[in-house]
């Protein structure tokens, strides 16, 4: 029989920890075991129990007063939460996380985004800037604001957020949706050329995102080239992963301008 796996030999060596902090009554030992479950779970691409494992340690942190680990646990959950697309989910953990922790970056980000996703943009823009105040250098925050602003129209101010954000590392999913962005803040302001420099760049980082060819066709259609704006929606919204529910419907009513 061979050797197992890296994902097998954690499960063992966890439960077996799991065990030992039962009998000892470690309430935080046991918690820090599920924490461990649930990142092999997750390394694994199995949310359920990464889901599971979260809960049982957030019930482990919560019975012995823990409030930081139940906040950074509440975030953990989120996470997973907003992965499967429960945008609600995802935006009350982040919320009670955040009312754990007053200021915390993490859960403010994380709750702007979820309150995006789930359809609340100008909600989802004061939650960015709260997160701001605190750390005005929070990098996902000022792509996450910058983008919000730039799908609304206020074209100068995302810009701003989203050179800011652009400075700093991001990695190529987020870097691709804050390039598509700018491309648009720019084409707002008239800097077409300039777009579509910006929106090249989206492209050569993922060349089938759905939200940044969903902004290529709003940049379609501020330039009236209804049948390119008209090609891109459609491609955006057949695209995966797949746009927010909240996103789809703004596509659909933008392609019902369109045709």
């Amino acid at each position: 029989m061979g050797a197992p796996d890296r994902g097998e030999t954690v499960g063992v060596d966890t439960a077996s920890a799991a065990h030992e902090h039962r009998v000892a009554g470690d309430w935080r030992g046991l918690a820090s075991a599920r924490l461990r479950q649930a990142d092999a779970a997750l390394a694994t691409g199995d949310g359920t129990s990464a889901e599971e494992h979260l809960r049982v340690a957030l019930s482990y942190y919560i019975m012995i007063g823990d409030g930081y680990s139940v906040a950074r646990t509440l975030t953990s959950l989120a996470d997973v939460l907003f992965a499967a697309s429960d945008y609600m989910g995802a935006a009350e953990l982040n919320r009670q996380a955040a009312d754990r922790l007053p200021g915390d970056t993490k859960a403010l980000t994380g709750l702007g985004y979820a309150e995006w996703r789930a359809g609340s943009p100008a909600d989802a823009e004061v939650t960015f800037s709260q997160a701001l105040r605190w750390d005005s250098d929070t990098t996902a925050a000022l792509a996450g604001r910058g983008q919000i602003r730039a799908d609304l129209g206020n074209y100068a101010a995302a810009l701003d957020d989203l050179d800011r954000a652009l400075a700093s590392a991001l990695d190529q999913d987020a870097e691709a949706d804050a390039r598509s962005a700018r491309a648009l803040a720019l084409a707002g302001l008239g800097r077409e050329e300039e777009a579509q420099a910006e929106l090249t760049a989206s492209f050569r980082l993922d060349p089938d995102r759905p939200r940044s060819r969903l902004r290529a066709g709003r940049i379609a259609v501020l330039s009236g080239h209804r049948d390119e704006a008209r090609a891109e929606i459609e491609r955006a919204l057949k695209g995966s992963p797949a746009l927010s529910e909240a996103e789809k419907d703004s596509a659909s009513r933008l392609l019902a301008r369109v045709r």
